[in-house]
């Protein structure tokens, strides 16, 4: 019950911080709450928005998040000391140039905010065979936000100066939220299609990258799945200097083994015609027992890679494999 409510309580603050310009219109313009009482609430919405950050001290602690109770709280002071509504316009513009100084300092202090956002999805980037397109591409995708930030903030700037009360509520508590989320699904989905074209056309030949597999067990087989069972040894070579002091499976490595193993057992195709879906959940270690399920449907194929006795998932995803894959279409 305290974990639930701790949930509904973050996602009710998150929502209130979200639609900030137009719960100030509302009080301010539409029911004509008096500025410094308005302010008393804006501190304490900003204290608990702190308290609630701060309350766990598992939690991974993010500047920007920390940071922006403070910005509100500097918001809600100033009103209340100048009597100013002015003020409570500021907010949105600060929270810009705080998102914009965060993603311009990674340029200079690599990695890129974008290529950190990524780790987090997959921690096996790093010393990869494919490093280096990746982190190209997550520095571009890091500089567009940038700008995107930048074009953001000078429109915020300008409906505290020059726009009226409603520009400012609409554009900064609804359409610049409308646009970021243009550009985030947009990203997305060349985010895939750059991440399949790394990913794609992998050989289903055993002396390819990943070498041997030891102990391959055929659990259960149907014509159109089958349950694999396995162990990678610490010989293979993608474990080299694939961190020397903590190695582990990378993402290439486990499609490779997906689609092997689907050639050979389901007589799919050797090509990856697109990456619809891949998920890495758990780190692979050398010779940790494996369980591969696969199901081939139609022209797709599922798979999820877990420890035999299904205590531990490590991976799962959808691919579409075709033995000619002339289009060579990522959606």
């Amino acid at each position: 019950m305290v974990i639930k409510f701790r949930f509904i309580s973050k996602a009710f603050l998150y929502i209130a911080t979200a639609v900030y310009p137009i719960l100030v219109f509302y009080f301010l313009i539409i029911h004509k709450m008096p500025i410094r009482v308005l302010s008393l609430f804006v501190i304490a919405f900003a204290l608990l928005v702190f308290i609630l950050r701060t309350s766990k001290k598992s939690d991974k602690k993010s500047l920007i998040l920390l940071m922006a109770p403070f910005l509100l709280l500097g918001v809600g002071i100033l009103c209340l000391a100048f009597d100013s509504a002015v003020f409570f316009k500021f907010y949105p513009l600060l929270m810009n140039i705080l998102f914009l100084g965060a993603f311009g300092i990674t340029l200079f202090k690599p990695p890129s905010m974008i290529y950190r956002f990524a780790l987090i999805q997959d921690k096996s980037i790093p010393n990869s065979p494919r490093e280096k397109e990746i982190t190209s591409y997550c520095r571009k995708v890091t500089i567009i936000w940038i700008v995107f930030f930048a074009i953001n903030g000078h429109m915020a700037a300008w409906s505290i100066f020059l726009g009226s009360n409603v520009f400012w509520a609409v554009y900064n508590g609804g359409v610049s939220y409308v646009l970021m989320g243009i550009l985030w699904i947009g990203e997305l989905i060349v985010r895939r299609m750059v991440y399949g074209k790394i990913l794609k056309a992998v050989p289903c030949s055993s002396n390819a990258g990943i070498g041997k597999t030891e102990g391959v067990k055929v659990m259960e087989k149907t014509g159109d799945s089958v349950v694999l069972e396995f162990s990678i040894p610490n010989t293979s070579p993608y474990f080299d200097g694939h961190f020397p002091d903590f190695p582990i499976l990378p993402a290439v490595a486990q499609v490779e083994l997906v689609v092997r193993f689907a050639s050979e057992y389901l007589g799919t195709g050797i090509d990856v015609c697109e990456i619809r879906r891949i998920k890495l959940i758990n780190p692979i270690l050398p010779d940790t027992p494996l369980s591969l399920g696969i199901e081939k449907k139609e022209k797709d194929i599922s798979f999820k890679m877990n420890s035999p006795e299904s205590k531990t998932v490590y991976s799962s995803g959808t691919m579409v494999m075709r033995e000619n894959c002339s289009s060579k279409k990522i959606l």
